[in-house]
């Protein structure tokens, strides 16, 4: 009866044991992930050049002049601020030597995804600017056309 107890009592303790460690891994697995993320957003946040999106949705709305047949310059605007969503530049591979493989994989799809937000970010609201100042200096010559 003694053994048959002490039998018991060991098996839910190695059953602990291994479910503990499942666990253990776990935890340790979505702080690295959670770790490479940060890492991801805080780089993303330094490496893009704000300024320089934001003059290239400036100049978008400029697309409408460039000469092309029928309607088509008006299509080059909005495939314009369309591409800065898609163009997503994969993070320098230096930062990733060394790191384990699931850091690598979660590192790099959030760094795209938060460099590729954040350039759009900025080249909307370039493109807004720029619309504003197309439509006001255009709105000027406008007026002083009439005649008076």
């Amino acid at each position: 009866m003694k053994i048959s107890s002490i039998f018991h009592g060991l098996t839910l303790f190695m059953a602990m044991i291994i479910l503990n460690t499942a666990f253990v891994a776990l935890v340790e697995s979505n702080s690295v992930g959670a770790q490479a993320a940060a890492d991801a957003v805080a780089d993303a946040n330094q490496d893009v050049n704000k300024s320089l999106w934001f003059g290239t949705g400036c100049l978008l709305p400029g697309l409408i002049f460039v000469p092309l047949p029928n309607w088509y310059s008006y299509l080059l605007t909005p495939v314009g601020l369309t591409g800065t969503y898609f163009y997503q530049p994969s993070p320098p591979l230096s930062r990733l030597v060394g790191k384990s493989p699931e850091y690598v994989a979660v590192y790099t799809q959030t760094y795209k995804s938060k460099r590729g937000n954040i350039q759009a970010r900025w080249a909307s609201a370039g493109c807004v600017t720029g619309s504003v100042i197309l439509v006001w200096s255009v709105q000027g010559h406008l007026f002083l056309l009439l005649p008076q």
